[in-house]
């Protein structure tokens, strides 16, 4: 780790990142679609970064429905190999920080490998922060989207579902949760210990399954939960339903799940599932009227002191 554990996290540069994908699944062979990198040092944004990337695979359905990336979009970008010189240097001497950020390096890793770069080397074993980790310790598990969780904590996202602004998103929830621990002032280690203790860049079971938050959160905790999916039309349609548990079948992976419609046991593509949302998710409180955002440009000054 570069960084001494009792540094405040005003002396240590932070890379938020976000990755948009294929799919829902590294380990099946989904691949990264568009990068967003947010770099923040000294109490204000110093650098950002935005990318499309050519996956070299299809995009599929549901997400485009959710992001509004299509292939067409995709077609002709950089492969991730050859924009990962432009995006490394955001990365390099910082700590890492991301919303479940289990998923996003899940991607990343192997997206590394493809570019025959080791990410635990290049990035210098670089200590990693997730917002998740430290809301659901907070709040507890279940209802810790990062939209969700930036309306309970008085940041509404102007948007959502595209890497940058999920980044910058990521990135105001992360100074908002500091707020009760001393906000910048709080040292690495008070971090660390915020989120349940550190973090690797490579997961410890490298075939982990590693799922999107709201489906892994659902499973979790047996809860019903409204899911937007594509029919066989491409139509989006909404239904009840309660996850059960996820199989893999040849090169897919399928949700069983109780359908309140059919009540019945049904099984779903994850490719063609737009996005889940709780039914019991309760309703975000008025946002403090201290709250003050992050600087929307590079090169503003914090309205926060560090």
């Amino acid at each position: 780790m570069p960084f001494s554990l009792i540094q405040p996290l005003s002396s240590i540069p932070v890379a938020c990142i976000d990755v948009e994908t294929t799919g829902a699944s590294a380990e099946m062979g989904d691949r990264i679609i568009e990068v967003g990198v947010v770099r923040f040092e000294n109490g204000q944004i110093f650098a950002q970064y935005e990318q499309l990337i050519d996956p070299q695979r299809w995009i599929s359905a549901g997400v485009t429905a959710l992001t509004g990336i299509t292939q067409a979009m995709c077609h002709g970008q950089p492969t991730f190999t050859q924009q990962l010189p432009a995006m490394l240097p955001l990365l390099q001497g910082a700590a890492i920080l991301g919303h479940n950020v289990r998923f996003d390096l899940s991607f990343l890793v192997r997206e590394f490998r493809r570019a025959a770069a080791d990410i635990e080397q290049l990035l210098a074993g670089a200590a990693v922060l997730d917002t998740v980790r430290i809301a659901r310790r907070r709040f507890g598990r279940g209802g810790n989207a990062l939209g969700l969780l930036a309306r309970r904590l008085g940041y509404q996202p102007p948007a959502a579902h595209r890497a940058l602004p999920d980044a910058r998103t990521t990135l105001e929830v992360f100074d908002r949760l500091l707020q009760p621990m001393g906000g910048w002032r709080t040292c690495l280690c008070d971090a660390l210990r915020e989120q349940g203790g550190p973090m690797g860049l490579v997961p410890p079971a490298p075939r982990q399954q590693i799922l999107p938050l709201e489906l892994e959160e659902a499973l979790e905790l047996g809860c019903p939960v409204i899911m937007e999916y594509l029919d066989a039309h491409n139509r989006r349609t909404q239904r009840v339903v309660q996850p059960l548990n996820i199989r893999r079948f040849g090169d897919e992976l399928l949700l069983i799940a109780h359908c309140h419609l059919r009540n019945d046991r049904r099984t779903f593509k994850l490719q063609r599932i737009v996005q889940l949302t709780r039914l019991d998710a309760p309703p975000p409180p008025a946002a403090p009227t201290a709250a003050a955002a992050l600087p929307a440009a590079t090169g503003q000054p914090s309205l926060r002191s560090v």
